[in-house]
């Protein structure tokens, strides 16, 4: 090595060198420190048009329930995915058929974020287990699409896991002497639950399909933000 480049190699950083390198460290330092600092900021809620959110989302009861397959259905299946849920019956002349067409509408158009369709489930939930059973509930909601899920079971756990969503049915008197002659009164309100298998949102009737896609999309990315 020459010995004029041994100098260069030596030769003292200048002021202005000098300048640059502290500048340097302290935009480090700072792009750190915001950084910390927002992501500890809130997450804004999202604004929404039809959806009630749950801030901090509702922790909910083992359903323990059986599937239109005749598998049990608890927790541990509401685990890892979006699920819309609905109380509801097959007899029902009409807030049920409305709420499957408008569930067959959205998932329609969530495929198109195929990602998203996939972690997203709909539930018909029976409030009429003497009729509903797995074999007519799964006629019933694949009619709609082969992806939806029909949940059924012991009428006292199903009267249980709908209170403890907040929904409310009453089995009414049977018509013209007919024991299979009858009507359930229901809510229709449809509850959202995500991954975690939580309450996160309650859309009340009457819902729009394009409405209740748009204020999904921002729930699942108010809870991406959050995580």
């Amino acid at each position: 090595m020459s010995q004029q480049l041994k100098q260069q190699q030596q030769k003292p950083k200048t002021p202005f060198t000098r300048a640059y390198l502290i500048l340097g460290i302290f935009s480090l330092i700072l792009g750190v420190t915001l950084g910390v600092y927002t992501s500890n900021l809130p997450v804004a809620k999202p604004q929404l048009n039809a959806a009630t959110l749950l801030d901090p989302p509702k922790s909910i009861m083992e359903p323990g329930l059986i599937d239109h397959n005749g598998q049990p259905f608890g927790l541990k299946e509401l685990r890892g995915k979006w699920h819309f849920v609905f109380f509801g019956y097959t007899h029902c002349p009409d807030v049920c058929p409305t709420t499957l067409f408008i569930f067959k509408s959205v998932a329609k158009q969530l495929k198109e974020n195929q990602d998203l369709y996939n972690k997203t489930r709909f539930i018909l939930t029976s409030v009429d287990p003497e009729r509903d059973k797995s074999n007519v509930l799964k006629q019933y909601v694949q009619f709609y699409n082969p992806d939806f899920i029909g949940l059924t079971g012991d009428n006292k756990k199903i009267y249980s896991f709908s209170r403890a969503l907040g929904v409310i049915y009453v089995r009414n008197k049977p018509l013209d002497n007919d024991p299979n002659n009858y009507g359930v009164d229901h809510s229709a309100s449809v509850l959202l639950l995500n991954p975690e298998g939580k309450i996160q949102a309650v859309f009340s009737a009457p819902i729009k399909p394009d409405v209740l896609l748009k204020d999904f999309q921002s729930i699942v990315t108010y809870y991406k933000d959050k995580h």
